[in-house]
Protein backbone atom coordinates (compact mmCIF):
# COMPACT_ATOMS: atom_id res chain seq x y z
CA UNK A 1 0.00 0.00 0.00
CA UNK A 2 3.02 2.68 0.90
CA UNK A 3 4.53 1.88 -2.62
CA UNK A 4 1.64 2.83 -4.42
CA UNK A 5 0.97 5.90 -2.26
CA UNK A 6 4.43 6.88 -2.88
CA UNK A 7 4.05 6.05 -6.70
CA UNK A 8 1.00 8.37 -6.95
CA UNK A 9 2.96 11.15 -5.39
CA UNK A 10 5.92 11.03 -7.43
CA UNK A 11 3.55 10.63 -10.40
CA UNK A 12 1.75 13.78 -9.43
CA UNK A 13 4.82 15.80 -8.55
CA UNK A 14 5.80 15.17 -12.27
CA UNK A 15 2.55 16.46 -13.67
CA UNK A 16 2.62 19.46 -11.37
CA UNK A 17 6.53 20.20 -12.62
CA UNK A 18 5.02 19.53 -16.10
CA UNK A 19 2.27 22.10 -15.89
CA UNK A 20 4.47 24.79 -14.25
CA UNK A 21 6.96 24.26 -16.96
CA UNK A 22 4.43 25.02 -19.68
CA UNK A 23 3.66 27.91 -18.23
CA UNK A 24 7.19 29.25 -17.60
CA UNK A 25 7.45 28.56 -21.24
CA UNK A 26 4.25 30.36 -22.72
CA UNK A 27 5.24 33.60 -19.94
CA UNK A 28 8.49 33.38 -18.20
CA UNK A 29 6.86 34.88 -15.20
CA UNK A 30 9.46 34.83 -11.94
CA UNK A 31 6.22 33.33 -9.94
CA UNK A 32 6.10 30.53 -11.67
CA UNK A 33 10.05 30.18 -11.42
CA UNK A 34 9.39 29.97 -8.21
CA UNK A 35 6.79 27.21 -7.74
CA UNK A 36 8.79 25.46 -9.45
CA UNK A 37 11.60 25.53 -7.14
CA UNK A 38 9.10 24.48 -4.34
CA UNK A 39 8.23 21.58 -6.35
CA UNK A 40 11.73 20.45 -7.26
CA UNK A 41 13.24 20.86 -3.53
CA UNK A 42 9.71 19.57 -2.19
CA UNK A 43 10.71 16.36 -4.96
CA UNK A 44 13.76 16.01 -4.09
CA UNK A 45 12.67 15.51 -0.24
CA UNK A 46 10.77 12.38 -1.24
CA UNK A 47 13.99 10.72 -2.67
CA UNK A 48 16.71 9.00 -1.21
CA UNK A 49 20.32 10.71 -2.87
CA UNK A 50 20.62 10.25 -6.66
CA UNK A 51 22.93 12.13 -8.61
CA UNK A 52 21.36 11.22 -11.64
CA UNK A 53 18.00 12.83 -10.52
CA UNK A 54 20.17 15.85 -9.01
CA UNK A 55 21.39 16.47 -12.31
CA UNK A 56 18.06 16.97 -13.93
CA UNK A 57 16.90 18.86 -11.79
CA UNK A 58 19.76 21.21 -11.77
CA UNK A 59 19.40 21.24 -15.30
CA UNK A 60 16.15 22.13 -15.10
CA UNK A 61 16.02 24.95 -12.92
CA UNK A 62 18.64 26.49 -15.03
CA UNK A 63 17.01 26.22 -18.01
CA UNK A 64 14.03 27.63 -16.81
CA UNK A 65 15.81 30.68 -14.66
CA UNK A 66 17.51 31.28 -17.73
CA UNK A 67 13.97 31.83 -19.97
CA UNK A 68 12.42 33.72 -16.76
CA UNK A 69 15.86 35.73 -16.88
CA UNK A 70 15.63 36.75 -20.21
CA UNK A 71 11.54 37.25 -20.71
CA UNK A 72 11.72 39.45 -17.68
CA UNK A 73 14.84 41.69 -19.26
CA UNK A 74 12.08 42.26 -22.24
CA UNK A 75 13.46 39.33 -24.58
CA UNK A 76 11.07 36.75 -26.30
CA UNK A 77 12.20 33.75 -25.63
CA UNK A 78 14.37 32.00 -28.57
CA UNK A 79 13.93 28.34 -30.09
CA UNK A 80 17.03 27.20 -28.36
CA UNK A 81 15.89 28.42 -24.76
CA UNK A 82 12.85 26.33 -25.16
CA UNK A 83 14.31 23.72 -26.58
CA UNK A 84 16.67 23.42 -23.64
CA UNK A 85 14.05 24.28 -21.37
CA UNK A 86 11.41 21.19 -22.60
CA UNK A 87 14.35 18.72 -22.46
CA UNK A 88 15.24 19.35 -19.02
CA UNK A 89 11.91 18.67 -18.30
CA UNK A 90 11.79 15.45 -20.34
CA UNK A 91 14.91 14.19 -19.03
CA UNK A 92 14.06 15.02 -15.24
CA UNK A 93 10.40 13.16 -16.04
CA UNK A 94 12.17 10.04 -16.95
CA UNK A 95 14.76 9.97 -14.46
CA UNK A 96 12.00 10.35 -11.91
CA UNK A 97 9.50 7.70 -13.46
CA UNK A 98 12.82 5.21 -13.77
CA UNK A 99 13.65 6.19 -10.28
CA UNK A 100 9.81 5.30 -8.65
CA UNK A 101 10.75 1.51 -8.49
CA UNK A 102 13.65 2.23 -6.10
CA UNK A 103 11.99 4.29 -3.68
CA UNK A 104 11.52 2.76 -0.28
CA UNK A 105 9.08 5.02 1.31
CA UNK A 106 9.87 7.03 4.63
CA UNK A 107 8.19 7.79 7.76
CA UNK A 108 8.74 11.30 7.31
CA UNK A 109 8.10 11.72 4.28
CA UNK A 110 5.54 14.34 4.53
CA UNK A 111 7.43 16.31 7.40
CA UNK A 112 10.45 16.26 5.06
CA UNK A 113 8.22 18.31 2.28
CA UNK A 114 6.93 21.13 4.63
CA UNK A 115 10.49 21.39 5.83
CA UNK A 116 11.39 21.85 2.10
CA UNK A 117 8.37 24.21 1.42
CA UNK A 118 9.46 26.25 4.91
CA UNK A 119 12.91 26.40 3.75
CA UNK A 120 12.09 28.35 0.05
CA UNK A 121 10.17 30.39 2.07
CA UNK A 122 12.74 31.97 5.12
CA UNK A 123 15.25 32.09 1.77
CA UNK A 124 12.73 34.29 0.10
CA UNK A 125 11.88 37.12 3.14
CA UNK A 126 15.42 37.08 3.47
CA UNK A 127 16.16 38.28 0.00
CA UNK A 128 13.90 41.15 0.78
CA UNK A 129 15.53 43.25 3.15
CA UNK A 130 11.91 45.20 3.88
CA UNK A 131 10.55 41.94 5.78
CA UNK A 132 11.30 40.62 8.83
CA UNK A 133 10.73 36.55 8.62
CA UNK A 134 7.70 36.78 10.26
CA UNK A 135 6.63 38.62 7.03
CA UNK A 136 5.78 42.12 8.55
CA UNK A 137 7.42 45.33 7.42
CA UNK A 138 10.07 45.78 9.21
Amino acid sequence: MAESSITKTINDRIEAVKKVVNLISQAGRGDDLHDLRVLLINTMSLLKRDPGIEAAVDDLYASAAALVRDASSGYPPNARSLRLLVSASDRFCKRLTSAVDRIVPEPETRLKGLEAAYAVQLERFSMNADLDPVGQVA
